[in-house]
C-alpha cells in the first residue's frame, strides 16, 4: 500500500492482516503525538486570536482526477500549514464549496491540525483520489460578499494576483468576526427584559381613586396650586410645568433671553444672515506623488463594490479619522474602535474601507480583548503620515462631492 492509498483510504492488500481495521487518516498519529494524545473539543468560532483556534470546520472531498481548481500558499508559521489563495470558477474546488482565505487541515482533528504545504501539493500532483481534508473557515456578515467580490475580480483578471496574501486575509476575517461577536454580545446585554406584571390577587384596595369625592379642604388646596401655577407662567411668559420638546440650540437661546432679556434689532428685524462662500477644495501641491499602489486598488474596490451614497458617507468618516491621526497629537485620535456602531458602519460593513484604513498608516490590532485601528507614524517615518496622502485625501473628497454617478439609456 502506498503513502497516498493510505491518504484516500484505498488500494492495498487486504488478505494480510485482517484484524487491523483499515487507515482512514494516516496523519492521525502524527496529530496526537504534536497534540500529546486524547482529543480536543472544538469550541467553534472564538473571541480573539488566541487560544482555541477559531473558525467553521468544513470536510471536503476532490474525488475527480486532474486540477484541483485552486491556489495554495504557505502559511507563514512554524508548521508551515497551506492556505487557499485563489478558487478557480467552475472547477470542483469551487463546486465543493472552497473559498479564499480557508485553512487546510488533516480529517479527523477538528481543525487542530494543518496539513503541511509541500504535503498538500505532492498529495494534489498525485493521481490518488479521493482527496479527504478538512478546511477551517472564518466567516464574517460580509464574509460571502467579499469572497464573491475576490474570486470574481480574480478569474476575470486571469492571473489571480492579490496585493494581500491570504495569510493576511484570514487574519483580518478573525479580527473582524471577533469583534463582530462581542459586539452581539453587548447588544443581548443591552436588550431591555420584558416583565410581566402580574394581578393583584386577594386585594381589597379600591383602584377608583378619581371618582372618590374631595373633601372641601382639598378642593380649596388644588384651586390654590392651579392659581400659584397660572401666576408663575405669566411672569415667566412659558409655563415650566409643560413638557416641551426643543434641541441644544434652542435651549440655549431660551437660557440666555430668559437672563439677559430678548436681543431687539434696529426696527425688530433681525438683520439678513450674510452670504458665505462654500469652501474650496483643499489644493495639493504640484511636487506631491501619486497615491501608493494599495491605496488605489483599495479605492477602486470600495468604489465599484458599493453603491454610492454608501461610499460617500464612509469617505467623509475616513478623511476625519484620517486627517485626525496626523495632525493632532492627542494619541485618542490615532485609535479607532471597530466595534462602534458608525464606524462598523463606516469601515468594517463597506467592502474596501478597511483596505484603504491600512494603506494609510493604520494597523489592525487587538487590544484589551477589542479589535481596533491604530495610526503608527513609524511605519511610514513621519508623523504627517504618507506624502501621498494630501493626495489620496483629494481623491476621495472629489469622489464624494461628484454625485451619484448616472448611465445613459
Amino acid at each position: 500500500m502506498s503513502f497516498f492509498d493510505k491518504f484516500t483510504g484505498g488500494g492495498g492488500d487486504k488478505d494480510k492482516d485482517k484484524k487491523k481495521k483499515p487507515i482512514t487518516n494516516p496523519f492521525a498519529n502524527v496529530g496526537k503525538a504534536l497534540t500529546g494524545g486524547g482529543q480536543k473539543n472544538f469550541s467553534g468560532e472564538g473571541n480573539s486570536l488566541g487560544g482555541t483556534k477559531p473558525g467553521k470546520l468544513l470536510h471536503v472531498e476532490l474525488a475527480e482526477q486532474g486540477p484541483l481548481g485552486m491556489k495554495i500558499e504557505k502559511r507563514p508559521n512554524s508548521a508551515g500549514g497551506s492556505i487557499v489563495a485563489m478558487v478557480v470558477q467552475g472547477t470542483q474546488a469551487e463546486r465543493a464549496g472552497l473559498q479564499r482565505g480557508d485553512i487546510v487541515c488533516l480529517a479527523g482533528t477538528n481543525g487542530e491540525e494543518e496539513i503541511m504545504y509541500d504535503l498538500f501539493i505532492d498529495m494534489a500532483a498525485s493521481p490518488q483520489r479521493p482527496l479527504v481534508f478538512d478546511i477551517r473557515r472564518i466567516q464574517t456578515k460580509s464574509s460571502n460578499s467579499s469572497n464573491t467580490n475576490t474570486n470574481n475580480s480574480t478569474n476575470n483578471s486571469g492571473n489571480g494576483n492579490n496585493t494581500a496574501s491570504a495569510e493576511a486575509f484570514a487574519r483580518k476575517q478573525a479580527v473582524v468576526a471577533a469583534a463582530e461577536k462581542r459586539e452581539k454580545a453587548r447588544k443581548a446585554l443591552e436588550k431591555p427584559v420584558k416583565r410581566k406584571i402580574e394581578p393583584i390577587a386577594n386585594s381589597n384596595v379600591d383602584l377608583n381613586v378619581a371618582n372618590v369625592p374631595l373633601s372641601e379642604e382639598a378642593r380649596r388646596a388644588v384651586e390654590a396650586a392651579k392659581r400659584g401655577e397660572s401666576q408663575l407662567s405669566a411672569q415667566l411668559g412659558y409655563n415650566p410645568y409643560e413638557t416641551n420638546k426643543s434641541t441644544a440650540g434652542q435651549a440655549r437661546n431660551a437660557t440666555a433671553t430668559t437672563k439677559h432679556g430678548a436681543v431687539d434689532a434696529s426696527g425688530g428685524v433681525a438683520p439678513p444672515l450674510p452670504k458665505v462662500a462654500p469652501p474650496k477644495e483643499a489644493a495639493v501641491a504640484d511636487d506631491v506623488p501619486d497615491v501608493s499602489p494599495s491605496f488605489q486598488q483599495a479605492f477602486e474596490a470600495c468604489v465599484t463594490t458599493n453603491d454610492y451614497t454608501v461610499v460617500a458617507s464612509s469617505f467623509g468618516i475616513l478623511r476625519k479619522l484620517v486627517t485626525n491621526a496626523t495632525t493632532k497629537q492627542d494619541d485618542k485620535f490615532k485609535r479607532v474602535r471597530l466595534a462602534n456602531a458608525k464606524i462598523r458602519a463606516a469601515i468594517t460593513d463597506v467592502h474596501g474601507a478597511l483596505d484603504i484604513m491600512m494603506a494609510c498608516g493604520f494597523v489592525l490590532t487587538e487590544q484589551d480583548g477589542e479589535s481596533m485601528l491604530i495610526y503608527n507614524a513609524a511605519s511610514e517615518g513621519t508623523t504627517d503620515g504618507p506624502v501621498w496622502l494630501p493626495r489620496a485625501l483629494q481623491q476621495m473628497q472629489q469622489y464624494e462631492t461628484s454625485g451619484a454617478p448616472t448611465s445613459a439609456v
